[in-house]
């Protein structure tokens, strides 16, 4: 099967699912305790500002590498559905398997916008359950290389769920952007307070207003993680 047949029919198979089944909650379980063992080698640390929400909440995660979404998943500690391009499907069998089985949402770059997409996060939020966005829409080298889009904030304001930043420093040098291989480096994560977005109601723009909130607490947290790790 081309590489393009298998995008599609991967794709299409994830669309029919607004919420994970059985096996991916499943395999959360069981890749808890042998990934919990393998973040000892880097090492790994976290940090929560505040309790996180026990309902439906958007997490926004900066995006330096391949490791950042269990990395954020081991901070969280519930189960994320990840909206994910949906060019990554149809590259590689194994890859494409670990984005069925755990059911992340596929949206396209550019393009039609993702309705499709867009209304399974919400139908899956709705359920209570998490959605994970990288708000730069594809990994950089540096944060701030890319703007923040405003889909985590459109889907926080459609829903009225909190808004949780995620930030994560490490994960660029324990897997750089160039290369799937690993290297043994800290890897640090703080898990912010959640944004309200009813606390930006009377704004003019209030997906706008929330999205700038949310992109402050992460360069500050980021700023703070990567000056602390140069003086390690």
């Amino acid at each position: 099967m081309k590489p393009s047949e298998r995008r599609h029919r991967s794709v299409e198979a994830i669309r029919l699912n607004s919420r994970p089944g059985l096996v991916s909650r499943v395999l959360w379980v069981l890749c808890w305790p042998p990934a919990r063992l393998l973040a000892t080698l880097f090492p790994y640390s976290s940090v929560k500002r505040c309790a996180t929400p026990s309902g439906a909440y958007v997490a926004v995660i900066n995006h330096l590498s391949h490791l950042d979404p269990p990395v954020a998943g081991l901070a969280l500690r519930r189960p994320v559905r990840y909206l994910a391009l949906n060019e990554l499907w149809g590259n590689s069998a194994i890859l494409d398997g670990i984005l069925n089985v755990f059911e992340a949402i596929p949206f396209p770059r550019e393009g039609r916008y993702p309705i499709g997409a867009l209304k399974q996060a919400l139908r899956h939020l709705d359920a209570g359950g998490i959605i994970g966005v990288f708000p730069e829409g594809r990994r950089v080298r540096n944060w701030g290389d890319a703007p923040v889009t405003r889909g985590a904030a459109w889907l926080a304001v459609k829903a009225n769920v909190p808004l949780v930043p995620v930030a994560i420093w490490g994960t660029q040098h324990a897997m750089p952007l160039d290369t799937m291989r690993l290297h043994r480096s800290p890897v640090r994560v703080v898990v912010g307070c959640p944004i309200e977005p009813a606390g930006f109601a009377e704004c003019r723009d209030a997906v706008q207003a929330l999205t700038r909130a949310v992109a402050e607490n992460l360069d500050r947290e980021i700023r703070t993680l990567a000056r602390d790790g140069h003086r390690r």
